[in-house]
């Protein structure tokens, strides 16, 4: 029975290992915009591109893709082709303006991992957010998609490089301005009212208003991140539905896709819409009229 348990608890004891062990890899005091402006000045001198992972401390997938950088292959890889940044966006309120600036117009998930070239700018916009899943990544994906936009350009088919499709996209990125625009500021509004809640916090569960206040903030959180899901998911459905609708148009006027076919619809400068979510009907309780924090 010794000789069984002793292995056994050599095992339960030894800690489990872990390609980070670093815990602060996202730094709230760091100057995000020097060390990005820094990273692009070394890009353009080395013929790199800026790697600009904004995620947290707090997020498991944050964490997991950069254990993912720090295995063998993708340390190669970084050091070869880009200039990797880390940026700590808190709780989805800080640093919110840098992405901006770059062409990302919210968060939807942590990470969210923008791909700068310092002659064309980001070139990875329909796939950064797509990193939120990071932890339970393949390696072998995760290689193979940094491996490719350390080179690749922005491009597509037939539709995706006809004028028709980016007028749609224009239009959807209008929509993502205003609407993550809003999204954004909801995360920093309720930072801001969760700083003047400490005493609630301290005392819910035992004073009924700090309770009730504490629920609320929970219930309006909930709503944000639940607002969150859908506006990434009507984002893709977007996309999805500009690129089948200029397919469809294709399509109408030959079952041949090519250059000339493309040509020849934007010529025509066919009437096509899309149809953009309303979310009007839902409030945060700051755009309410009497809203104040308390």
């Amino acid at each position: 029975m010794r000789l069984f348990l002793l292995p056994v608890l050599i095992l339960f004891f030894i800690p489990l290992a872990s390609a980070s062990d670093d815990t602060n890899m996202f730094d709230a005091t760091a100057n995000a915009r020097a060390d990005v402006e820094a990273a692009l000045v070394r890009a353009d001198e080395n013929g790199t591109r800026a790697l600009l992972v904004f995620g947290a401390d707090w997020c498991h997938d944050s964490h997991g893709l950069v254990d993912h950088f720090q295995q063998d292959d993708m340390r190669s890889i970084i050091q070869d082709s880009y200039e990797l940044v880390y940026i700590d966006v808190g709780w989805r309120h800080r640093n919110l303006d840098l992405m901006w600036e770059l062409g990302a117009w919210t968060i939807y998930g942590t990470p969210t991992v923008l791909i700068v070239d310092p002659d064309i700018g980001l070139v990875n916009r329909s796939t950064m957010h797509r990193w939120h899943t990071a932890y339970s990544r393949p390696h072998a994906d995760v290689v193979r998609y940094f491996r490719q936009l350390a080179f690749a350009n922005p491009g597509g088919g037939v539709v995706e490089n006809s004028q028709t499709y980016a007028g749609l996209v224009e239009e959807i990125e209008a929509w993502e301005a205003r609407e993550g625009a809003r999204l954004s500021n909801a995360y920093v509004v309720l930072q801001e009212w969760r700083a003047t809640l400490d005493n609630e916090f301290a005392a819910a569960g035992y004073d009924d208003d700090a309770t009730r206040v504490v629920e609320l903030y929970h219930s309006v959180e909930n709503d944000i991140d639940h607002h969150r899901g859908r506006m990434r998911e009507d984002r893709s459905a977007l996309y999805s539905d500009a690129r089948e609708a200029v397919r469809d148009a294709l399509f109408e006027l030959g079952s041949d896709l090519n250059a000339e076919l493309a040509a020849q619809l934007d010529a025509s400068h066919p009437d096509l819409t899309l149809d953009f979510p309303d979310y009007g009907g839902m409030l945060f309780p700051w755009e309410e009229d009497g809203w104040a924090l308390h």
